[in-house]
Formats: structure tokens, C-alpha cells, sequence
């Protein structure tokens, strides 16, 4: 499966609740309008709630210092070959130019970040987890950068090496009911749709964790016995690769709008991601 990430600010014109708004209800059909033509076969909206104290401590927690973004988009697809050949078509062309047309009346696009990415689960339970408005569960989207000194390559090795090794061990004893890291890939079709929407390509953008937790989950972690010995773990591994000045916490609740299943026959061959 191949992930398109919009990590997104609205236009200054517009306050947070009525963006919020026009992207769910206008512009999240638009992709809905689209998602055959597309190939689509997921598309999700978190929308950031960040007043919420849980989201202000995970931030404080963290260190998470950048400025703010108001959410993030999903979109996915079961190869990127899917996405590259419908936009080859006349009609997916023209598709993307509608959603593209109606993004820019709403998003601030020259500040947001656009990502291709690949899913690394880490804490992944049976039981589907979604971070809906009927439940008091959240979902948190973490992306800090790169510490300048390191290449992305080794840095997205150490986060999953390392980093989702303390994760796996310790999962006993987190606050998330489920943990994916989201690793940054380029593709040409990557730089050609920041292009449109003036987007400068970030060297140190390597992806970002996605975690889903509720204000129960965190007390029983802060509870328990072992947080003083496990937390400044994390903590330090974060520190060792991540400038956090620079990163944001998106955390709140989750809209799926396209929720099909990604893949059927026949399947991806090696070489279409």
C-alpha cells in the first residue's frame, strides 16, 4: 500500500472551525466524487483539536515546538503505479484538477507538506481502532525533521530499528492502542504535485508515527510502576534523531470518507510500489 500525505494549513482568512468544516464536508467529497476514476480506495481527514489537554500534553511531552498545522490527510492507493496511471488518463487528469482547484480556495498549500509514504506497523492490534466523534479516543500524527547531520536513510533505519524495537518491547506498558510509522518515499509524481501547489520540498522530512490513545489509556500509563525507568527512554532515542523545535503534534478526531479494501486480484507485483 502506497500513502499520500497532506499535512495541511488553512488559508489565513479562515478560522479553524469553518476550514475544518469546508475540508470535511466540501472538499472531502470531492475525493469521494473521485474515487473510482482515481484508483482511490481510502480516504481520511484527522482534524486537529488542539486545545484538548491530552493533545497540549502530548506536546509538552515531547517537545513539540513547530507551528501548528490543522490536520492531515490520507489517501491510498495498492501501488503508486495505481495513482501514476490514472492520472495518465484524460479523466483522472482532470480529477485531480477539480480537487486541486477547490484545495487551494482552503488551504494555505506553499505551508503544508506533501508526502508519499509506506506503513511500518509497530503496535498493530487485531481489533479495528478508529478515533471517531462517538468515542473518546484520539489519533495523533507526530512529524518532526531530521536532525541535519544524518541522511534520511539512516535515519528512518534507527527509527524502526530502534525506536520501534522500544515500542514493540514496552508495549505493555504505552498509551497507545496502536503505534504505525509512516516512512517518506519520493516519486517523480511527488515533486510534480508540490510544483502546483508551491510546496518546497523538505530534505528533512523523513514521514511521521501515527498513534491512536484515549485519556484511559494515558492514565493507566502514567500509573504504571515502570513509566519512570521506560519514558526518558523514548524520550532520548526522539532526541538523538529528531529536531523537535520543528516538529507539531496533529492529534484529534478522524473522518473516513473512502474506506475500501486496498487490495484485490490480482495484486501489486514487485517493482509497482
Amino acid at each position: 500500500m502506497i500513502r499520500l500525505d497532506y499535512y495541511v494549513r488553512r488559508q489565513p482568512s479562515l478560522e479553524q472551525e469553518e476550514f475544518q468544516a469546508c475540508w470535511l464536508q466540501q472538499h472531502g467529497k470531492l475525493w469521494v466524487k473521485h474515487a473510482d476514476v482515481l484508483g482511490l480506495k481510502r480516504y481520511t481527514q484527522v482534524h486537529d483539536w488542539p486545545e484538548h489537554p491530552l493533545c497540549e500534553t502530548w506536546r509538552e511531552m515531547y517537545g513539540a515546538n513547530g507551528n501548528a498545522y490543522d490536520g492531515v490527510a490520507t489517501a491510498c492507493w495498492p501501488s503508486y503505479k495505481v495513482l501514476e496511471n490514472a492520472l495518465a488518463t484524460s479523466e483522472g487528469a482532470a480529477a485531480m484538477a477539480e480537487i486541486l482547484a477547490h484545495e487551494k480556495t482552503i488551504i494555505d498549500t506553499s505551508s503544508s507538506i506533501l508526502s508519499f509514504g509506506i506503513v511500518h506497523p509497530v503496535i498493530n492490534p487485531r481489533d479495528k481502532i478508529v478515533a471517531s466523534e462517538d468515542t473518546n479516543v484520539f489519533r495523533c500524527v507526530y512529524f518532526p525533521e531530521a536532525l541535519p547531520q544524518y541522511d534520511l536513510a539512516t535515519v528512518q533505519r534507527h527509527w524502526i530499528a530502534v525506536h520501534g524495537g522500544l515500542s514493540q518491547d514496552y508495549c505493555a506498558n504505552s498509551p497507545h492502542k496502536r503505534y504505525l510509522q509512516v516512512h517518506a518515499v519520493e516519486y517523480p509524481l511527488a515533486d510534480i504535485m508540490r510544483a502546483e501547489r508551491g510546496i518546497t520540498a523538505n530534505p528533512r522530512h523523513f514521514g511521521h508515527a501515527e498513534a491512536w490513545s484515549s485519556p484511559m489509556e494515558f492514565q493507566h500509563a502514567t500509573l504504571n510502576p515502570r513509566r519512570e525507568d521506560i519514558f526518558p527512554l523514548f524520550l532520548a532515542d526522539i532526541d538523538a534523531f529528531c529536531d523537535n523545535s520543528r516538529g507539531y503534534f496533529v492529534a484529534g478526531k478522524e473522518f473516513h470518507l473512502v474506506d475500501e479494501e486496498i487490495y484485490t486480484s490480482p495484486l501489486p507485483q514487485p517493482g509497482d510500489l
